[in-house]
C-alpha cells in the first residue's frame, strides 16, 4: 500500500525528530505533537503533492526547531538554515520552499509567497499555538480536536509561555524578534 503524501510528511518530521532527539531532551514528545499537528493542520488546508511532501516534513520539523538547536528565541534565520542544509544546501531542491514556510509562519498578515503550502503553514502554526481559537480554513473545531487526540499537546503552550519569558530576558527591547508585520 501507497502512503499518501501527507502520511510521507509526517514520516520525513518522525525520522528527523527520532534522528534529533537528545537535542530536544524531555521536551521532544510535546514538539513532536507540535510538529505533527501543524503538518496535519496544512492537509485540511490545502493538497500535499508528491514533490512537496518532503519538504513539508522538514519544514515543520526545523520550524521551531533553533530554539533548542541554537538557544535562542530569535530562531527563524538559524531553524531556515538548518532546514535548508538538511535538503542539501542553498540551491537544492525545495530549498526556498522550506526557507519560505519556516522564516513565515509569524507573519501577521498573509504569507509572502506564492506557493499555497507557506500560507497553510503560517495558518497551521498560528491555529496550534492558538489551540484552534484561530482556525485554518476549511476546516471545522472537531477536525483540530482530531488532531489533538492523535497527536497531544502535553505541555505545548506552557513550554511557549517558558520560552516567551526567555525571549524577554534575552532580549527585553525586542521581546518577539520571529513576528513579522
Amino acid at each position: 500500500m501507497t502512503s499518501s503524501p501527507l502520511d510521507r510528511a509526517h514520516e520525513v518530521a518522525d525520522a528527523l525528530l527520532e534522528k534529533n532527539a537528545g537535542t530536544f531532551g524531555s521536551t521532544l514528545p510535546i514538539y513532536r505533537g507540535h510538529v505533527h499537528r501543524v503538518i496535519g493542520l496544512v492537509g485540511l488546508q490545502t493538497e500535499v503533492r508528491p514533490d512537496t511532501a518532503d519538504a513539508l516534513g522538514v519544514a515543520a520539523f526545523f520550524h521551531d526547531a533553533g530554539i533548542w538547536f541554537d538557544g535562542t528565541w530569535d530562531y527563524l534565520p538559524p531553524s531556515a538554515a538548518r532546514a535548508v542544509e538538511e535538503l542539501g544546501g542553498p540551491g537544492a531542491p525545495q530549498a526556498d520552499l522550506v526557507a519560505a514556510m519556516i522564516t513565515e509562519h509569524h507573519r501577521i498578515r498573509r504569507a509572502r509567497h506564492d506557493d499555497p503550502l507557506v500560507e497553510a503553514f503560517r495558518r497551521a502554526d498560528l491555529t496550534d499555538v492558538t489551540a484552534g481559537l484561530i482556525n485554518v480554513p476549511r476546516a471545522r473545531r472537531s477536525d483540530y480536536r482530531t488532531l489533538t487526540a492523535a497527536y497531544p499537546a502535553r505541555g505545548f503552550r506552557p513550554l511557549l509561555l517558558r520560552s516567551a519569558a526567555r525571549g524577554i530576558r534575552e532580549n527585553p527591547l525586542r521581546p518577539a524578534p520571529m513576528l513579522k508585520f
